[in-house]
This record gives structure tokens, C-alpha cells and sequence, in this order.
């Protein structure tokens, strides 16, 4: 038998991030293709961390906005050729705008954000602020002597 640990805060988060996703994926393009982004998001000790595909972008086409609870990321992937509607046999390659959005459960720092984008995949660090992280304290305790 396993005991889950109830963690309110983190099912709204990830609640949260279920119905944005729904609408997201819901969002039908005028082509009738959507379009989405990959994302895998993780926590370690001090910071969090996103992963997410953007192949065929350069870094000058992503936007990244940070507040203490929230990243997004957007941009636009533009079509690769000008090829007529009547030319094409297959169009599997998306294009559009996109927009992705992550409340994480604990604030991060804005002003310490690292971003890295290589071969197509950006990498952020988004460190936790300090004056939120969990502290450990220390009791001091002495013998009542009498």
C-alpha cells in the first residue's frame, strides 16, 4: 500500500496547470492545426527548471517574462518555404505563435533567471527568492536546574 502525501497547493498548481493546457490544446488554429510546445518542467533544492522544444527559432523570436510566481514563454515559428496551397502533399510542420505559461509553487527571483538556448531547445533556471525558501530553525534548549 502507498500513502500520497496531500498537497493542496501543489494539486491547485498542477490543476491549474491542467486547464491551461486543456485550453491550450483546445485552441484550434485557422489551418486547422494546432500548434503546441513541449515543456518538461522539475524542482531541485534552490531552483527550477524548464526544458522546452523550439526547433527551426532563434533566440531573437522567444520571449521569456518572469514574475515572482509565474513564466512564460512565446513566440512565433514562421513557415519555412512560400510553397501554394495546390504544391504541397503533406504539411506536418506547425507554424503560428505560441504561449505557455507556469505557475510554480514557491516565488522565484526574476533578476536571477539563467536562459540558454542551443540546438533548438531553451533551457531556463528560474532560482527560488530567497526570503521564501523553507528554513530549518534550530531550538535552543537548556536544562531548568533546580
Amino acid at each position: 500500500m502507498t500513502i500520497a502525501r496531500f498537497t493542496p497547493l501543489t494539486d491547485v498548481v498542477s490543476l491549474r496547470e491542467a486547464m491551461d493546457r486543456l485550453f491550450e490544446d483546445s485552441f484550434i488554429r485557422p489551418n486547422g492545426q494546432q500548434l503546441a510546445v513541449p515543456v518538461d518542467l522539475w524542482e531541485t533544492k534552490d531552483a527550477y527548471h524548464l526544458q522546452a522544444d523550439l526547433p527551426g527559432l532563434s533566440a531573437d523570436d522567444i520571449e521569456i517574462n518572469v514574475t515572482p510566481d509565474t513564466v512564460t514563454i512565446s513566440g512565433e515559428t514562421k513557415p519555412g518555404t512560400d510553397v501554394t496551397n495546390e504544391g504541397w502533399l503533406r504539411q506536418e510542420r506547425l507554424f503560428g505563435k505560441f504561449k505557455r505559461s507556469f505557475t510554480v509553487p514557491m516565488q522565484i527571483d526574476p533578476s536571477k533567471v539563467e536562459a540558454k538556448f542551443t540546438n533548438g531547445v531553451l533551457e531556463l533556471v528560474l532560482r527560488k527568492a530567497e526570503n521564501h525558501k523553507p528554513r530549518t530553525i534550530k531550538i535552543n534548549a537548556t536544562a531548568n536546574n533546580k
